[in-house]
């Protein structure tokens, strides 16, 4: 090594020091190579090595590499020859190590000195490309050690971006951090030029903004003033130009990320788009990616609310498992479909998985976990399948959730493509390989290769085509996104291709001279050739590997692309006037996951706000349908740009109508008409809970013996029993690791004979909880629907208001629930933030329309 390299790797070998420990989530050695991703052809240097010790290097399968073991020098360095494509892993001695449980070759539970990812020389990027990453920009890169590029984090994940093949990655925008006060600009100089790290190498930005400053009119968490998302957003779409290619407003708004009702972030989103639009009308705008069942009732609300016409895409997350996308998918394009937007493209922002389970090692940083290198390659082995799964679903765009070190639940999850000492996992490398080999290509559909195989053909635009395929695992049978997969067994099969006659002609002008090339899932090469009958025989195991080189062959089966929802005709023009409420205190309770307005008052009070987003004045009406609103004037209202009249106004039922009147419930829908045009309409739907109780049939549930309870938690220690002192059902549960997802849900069975749920509204319920925690905080709080052998479906998880330390009555709404005759059982719980909780539950009861109960009808206006 010469003096200049001596020089710069005794500097290096200071950093190194951090990573001296060899275990799954530590880097002994340091590669000269920003994140230990090199470029096929490039010497790879090394230091802090043990001065004089032997090394091996290990494909990612675990088998020795023949011609890459060596020696550090005196100085812990050592200089690795070029390198073919793949994932590798520095071990030390080979001969020392135990034998692979895969093949008896390797080492591969051996913890590495080091890992290192070779590419093949990144391609051009094409910029409407499938592949990508959430990158969370300006927001988790501290997260993890960057002893590369002067320890410039943005930079040394932009390149990593870059040299993965990547087309869009998704940033984070903190808007109270831009524009601290309202009196100022936005002040978007730092982010856009992070933004535009990844502009300038052909990778397109996807901007998330979110995060209310105060002066905003912030609710909770989002914003009240649409006048000021307007103008933010149209400045500061503006200062970042084109550095973002597309703007999306918050995130999840469906869970705890906004817990202000769905109709008031519907109205915060129109403002928003407006803005941006109003900064550049051909950059596209996404809905903030939803992440509850699409069908389940927050999505229907907020697509009733006439949110489909400010989205020119529509943005969703999930982590279910593969083998569940086709569900997911056709019920999301239903939903679109009912408001008229079923041709929308879909991406998915987020997606990832827990196949992997809770991380098992030591990771650099303190109090959190590191995958293992078995659960590295569950990990690696879900990326593609879940990207060509997607895919073949229709989805546009796919963005892998996440490229940068990140952890959740107390530490024990471990998210990211990037190890929190900077160097990347094996699914980076399987994400690489997957965006090189297909990155230009659109998938035609399935091929059969043999029972027990999966095989997708791949057409790219010089008419050469290429096969993905793999043997199935759990990872592609299993239907609960929560199981914990292994990386073992192989399932090593044999898939046979029958090619056309003049196939060879592919893979002759690749230069193989008939042979085909192919690639395993972390980018290694090698070529294979037809048999005698000129089948090609692939070695397939459970890890994705692709034939290119082919042509002529036609997908069997259907052809990939998704079911289309069937639309509805409906208004797509976005209208600048606005409707948004302001519930009375008191007056209101909001329930059913953020869908539902209960009225609590006789005559509930809120406040009708109207917007004029637009830089002119428009005047017209408001209409009322759905419910008598009463204090609206009939006269036309002059609005002036960016301005806004609001009216007091009272709730009431319409006497009129003997359904709204027997279930004490209505749907509040305001619109109007200015300037000739339909203003964007306000949906609410409504309980007038006093009057329903009222009238109502209450029918108790059998609740009071502790054996009729099931358990159900992710608990370490459970008890129940009754508790005479509170003449309730007493459970007592307690976690021992704070990293295992707490969550408790017992099931009550319902009997046979009766009572049911056949014609219900709602279950009531009287609650009373304690932690271990003094804010007695909950993540989530259900009343969950079981039907038989179907379990509890996700979209039939009613949320009810997070319990208290004091007893209140809790009610889940269910007269949107189709079918109710069918449900045999209830779970109710909550996630608690604590290590122990202690639940009292009491007077469980089925609420049911007074004439419903008269007449002891099973039918019910919910079925």
């Amino acid at each position: 090594m010469n003096t200049s390299a001596t020089a710069r790797f005794a500097a290096l070998a200071l950093v190194s020091a951090a990573f001296s420990l060899p275990t799954a989530g530590l880097s002994a050695v340091l590669f000269d190579a920003p994140g230990h991703a090199a470029v096929e052809g490039s010497p790879v240097s090394a230091s802090g090595g043990e001065p004089g010790a032997a090394f091996a290097i290990l494909d990612w399968r675990g088998r020795p590499v023949e011609g890459f073991a060596g020696v550090f020098d005196e100085a812990g360095e050592a200089t690795l020859p070029p390198m073919p494509a793949g994932y590798y892993r520095m071990v030390g001695d080979v001969a020392t190590t135990p034998p692979s449980s895969h093949d008896g070759e390797g080492a591969i539970a051996t913890p590495p000195l080091a890992t290192l990812a070779v590419l093949s020389p990144p391609l051009v990027t094409h910029r409407a490309s499938f592949y990508g990453a959430d990158c969370a920009i300006d927001e988790l890169f501290p997260q993890f050690d960057c002893p590369w590029n002067g320890g410039d984090a943005i930079r040394t994940v932009a390149d990593l971006a870059h040299l993965a093949g990547f087309s869009h990655v998704r940033g984070r925008h903190n808007w109270a951090r831009m524009q601290p006060s309202g009196d100022a600009a936005p002040d978007c100089a730092k982010l856009a030029a992070n933004a535009a790290l990844f502009r300038d190498r052909g990778i397109g930005v996807s901007g998330l903004l979110y995060g209310t400053p105060a002066w905003a009119g912030r609710l909770k968490k989002l914003p009240g003033d649409l006048a000021a998302i307007y103008r933010s957003c149209r400045d500061i779409g503006a200062a970042f130009g084109d550095n973002v290619m597309d703007w999306e407003f918050f995130n999840e708004p469906d869970i705890g990320f906004a817990p202000e009702p769905v109709w008031d972030y519907a109205a915060a989103f129109k403002a928003a788009s407006l803005g941006f639009k109003a900064a550049n009308p051909r950059k596209p705008v996404l809905c903030a990616g939803l992440c509850q069942p699409p069908k389940g009732v927050y999505l229907k609300t907020f697509l009733e609310n006439d949110a489909a016409p400010y989205f020119d895409i529509f943005n969703y997350h999930t982590y279910i498992a593969p083998s569940q996308y086709r569900d997911f998918m056709a019920e999301m394009r239903n939903a679109l479909g009912t408001a008229g937007a079923a041709d929308r493209p879909i991406w998915m922002t987020e997606c990832s998985t827990n196949f992997e389970g809770p991380a098992t090692e030591e990771s650099v940083r303190k109090g959190f976990k590191a995958h293992s290198q078995e659960q590295e390659l569950v990990v690696a082995e879900f990326a593609p399948k879940s990207q060509i799964a997607m895919m073949k679903e229709g989805v546009e765009r796919y963005f892998f959730f996440i490229l940068a070190a990140y952890s959740e639940r107390g530490g024990a999850k471990d998210w990211g493509l990037i190890r929190r000492d900077g160097t990347v996992k094996p699914a980076y490398a399987a994400l690489a390989t997957i965006a090189r080999e297909l990155g230009d290509a659109t998938i035609a559909g399935a091929l059969d290769v043999g029972e027990g195989l999966r095989a997708y053909l791949f057409d790219h635009p010089d008419g050469i085509q290429t096969v993905a395929f793999w043997s199935e695992s759990p990872i592609d049978r299993e239907t609960n996104g929560t199981a914990v997969i292994a990386s073992e067994p192989d399932y090593a099969r044999n898939a046979r291709l029958d090619v056309p006659k003049n196939s060879s002609r592919g893979a002759e002008t690749q230069g193989d001279g008939g042979k085909y090339r192919l690639v395993d899932m972390c980018g290694a090469v090698s070529a294979i050739a037809p048999d005698a009958d000129g089948a090609l025989i692939l070695p397939a195991t459970r890890f994705p590997a692709y034939l290119s080189g082919l042509r002529g062959l036609r997908p069997c089966g259907e052809a990939a692309g998704g079911a289309r929802g069937e639309d509805s005709p409906r208004p797509l023009s976005p209208s600048p006037v606005v409707f948004r409420v302001d519930l009375a205190p008191g007056d209101f309770q909001v329930s059913n996951n953020k869908t539902l307005a209960v009225a609590m008052a006789d005559e509930p009070r809120l406040r009708v706000q109207v917007w004029n987003l637009s830089e002119t004045a428009r005047t017209g009406t408001v209409e009322v349908a759905g419910t008598r609103l009463e204090g609206l004037p009939a006269e036309p209202i002059a609005l002036a740009p960016l301005e806004h009249a609001e009216f007091d106004c009272v709730l009431k039922l319409d006497e009129t109508d003997g359904r709204q009147m027997a279930e004490c419930r209505a749907e509040l829908v305001i619109s109007g008409s200015f300037g000739g045009q339909p203003a964007s309409r306000l949906t609410m739907p409504v309980l007038f809970e006093k009057l329903f109780l009222d009238s109502a049939v209450s029918t108790p549930l059998r609740w009071q013996d502790p054996a009729a309870w099931t358990r159900n938690d992710s608990a370490d220690e459970y008890s129940v029993a009754w508790d005479e002192a509170e003449q309730a059902i007493r459970f007592d549960v307690a976690w021992k690791d704070p990293g295992v997802g707490r969550w408790f849900y017992p099931v009550l069975k319902l009997p046979k004979d009766g009572p049911n749920l056949s014609g219900a509204l709602r279950v009531a319920f009287e609650v009373k909880t304690a932690q271990d925690k003094i804010e007695n905080d909950f993540g989530a709080s259900y009343l969950m629907l079981v039907r038989g052998e179907k379990g509890g479906s996700p979209d039939e998880w009613l949320s009810y208001s997070s319990p208290m330390g004091t007893w209140e009555r809790r009610y889940a709404e269910l007269s949107s629930v189709k079918d109710l005759h069918e449900v045999d059982a209830i779970r109710v719980g909550a996630n608690p933030r604590g290590m122990k909780l202690t639940l009292w539950l009491r007077n469980l009861e089925i609420l049911k329309p007074a004439t419903d109960g008269a007449t002891g009808s099973d039918a019910g206006a919910a079925d």
